[in-house]
């Protein structure tokens, strides 16, 4: 039993408590962090856009008439506003209905900055969507059959024994991977796994998916091995620069042609950084608790409190992430994509006065024209506690201004900070 610090006790001591007292605990619960107070996870009540879409459903308020599984998909994609035109798809073996999935039946997916939506023909809706104090939650909806409504069923354990460990910044988070895909979509292990982020080079990404449009860079994608033995991993030659997919697959199964190259690197980063942002909110939350049970709330968010410094430094790594600092180079031409994508992405953001926003794309050498994540403007970092997102804006001032040093230039410090103090409440420069 860790003893009671009454205030006055040397930090150090309070630290080397807190610290006991965490590993204790987590010991004996053999829980996640995330598992306990405060914040207590799967225990806790959703009330996200699919909570509340699951309650209309039992009160008969949103009734859909039974259809194949694509028109059930397009009315979800629409209750949560989630664009079709974000649609990529993946072939691997690597997701909760894996026994549907192969070449000629990828899984789809789909995203809004706060939402990821993803459906395999033959099979069930998945939903991954923000909740407003536990952070992304998942979902499994079963399409409307006979006289049997549609079903809405929250999900813990199956999904978070893959999507709640380190590769999601140890919360329930989201994950792209790259793997080595064989001729029946199992990813070969023994060639090895790539968690994909903005520092991943386009020649690792993307194996075991599709993809449309265009890049300059190699990458992975649209291949697999036929019938390879285990200690050959060669992969047949590329198939790029397609516009559509019907080559490849059977595209009137999906809600789009595509699998578009833009989206996916959107997609990429933006999992990255909504993890990074969840991580923040919870490991705050969680060093709050410990702070104040012992006994020193006057003292919970100052500079030399665990809290504070829990803060400071997720808030270092949100605005790493924020600002691109890790991102590749996109080589060559860079890449092209779709216009349908480009266009529902653009009406999602928000601009300044002068029509510039976070949103606009450059896709040679990088993403983003401005380089600053619009995931500034989701649900997710909305929802951060204060302190942490303050010291994200303090964090984002300094590296924004003039005199810092580091990848960005001047003058899109300065437009990046116009659009941020024009459209970010809190923001000033």
């Amino acid at each position: 039993m860790v003893p009671n610090v009454v205030k006055g006790t040397p930090m150090i001591t309070k630290i080397a408590a807190i610290c006991v007292l965490i590993t204790s605990n987590n010991l004996k619960a053999g829980q996640d962090f995330f598992e306990l107070p405060p914040i207590q996870y799967s225990e806790t009540a959703s009330h996200d856009e699919m909570a509340k879409l699951a309650s209309q459903i039992e009160a008969g308020d949103w009734v859909f008439p039974p259809s194949d599984g694509k028109g059930f998909l397009r009315a979800v994609l629409e209750k949560l506003k989630v664009p079709i035109e974000s649609q990529v798809l993946v072939f691997s073996k690597t997701s909760l209905q894996n026994s549907l999935i192969n070449q000629r039946n990828p899984r789809s997916l789909y995203f809004s900055i706060n939402a990821y939506v993803g459906w395999v023909p033959g099979g069930k809706v998945e939903v991954i969507i923000e909740d407003e104090k536990l952070g992304p939650v998942f979902y499994v909806l079963v399409p409307p059959f006979g006289d049997q409504p549609p079903k809405v069923t929250r999900v813990t354990d199956s999904c978070l024994q893959c999507h709640a460990t380190s590769r999601t910044s140890g919360v329930p988070g989201m994950l792209i991977r790259s793997v080595v895909p064989d001729q029946n979509s199992h990813p070969i292990l023994s060639a090895g796994t790539t968690l994909v982020t903005d520092a991943t080079p386009l020649k690792d990404r993307w194996g075991g998916w599709y993809v449309s449009g265009a890049a300059d860079d190699p990458h992975l994608g649209n291949r697999w091995i036929d019938e390879a033995p285990l200690d050959d991993v060669s992969l047949p030659a590329e198939v790029t620069k397609l516009a559509e997919l019907s080559s490849l697959i059977d595209t009137d199964k999906y809600l789009q042609p595509t699998s578009d190259v833009v989206a996916l690197l959107v997609l990429e980063h933006q999992c990255r950084t909504h993890n990074l942002i969840t991580s923040a909110k919870f490991n705050y939350l969680r060093s709050r608790y410990f702070h104040k049970s012992f006994g020193d709330e006057e003292d919970l968010d100052s500079p030399e409190g665990m809290s504070w410094k829990t803060a400071d430094s997720t808030a270092k790594e949100i605005v790493g992430a924020f600002l691109f600092t890790d991102e590749i180079e996109l080589g060559g031409e860079g890449v092209e994509g779709s216009e349908s994508f480009a266009e529902a992405f653009a009406k999602g953001g928000v601009a300044d006065e002068s029509g510039k926003s976070l949103r606009d794309f450059r896709l040679y050498a990088r993403i983003f024209k401005n380089r600053c994540s619009y995931m500034i403007y989701s649900k997710a970092f909305k929802g951060l506690p204060d302190p942490v997102r303050e010291r994200v804006f303090h964090h984002l001032r300094e590296a924004l201004s003039p005199e810092a040093e580091n990848h960005l230039g001047t003058l899109e410090k300065k437009t990046i900070v116009g659009i941020l103090t024009e459209t970010v409440p809190g923001f000033k420069s």
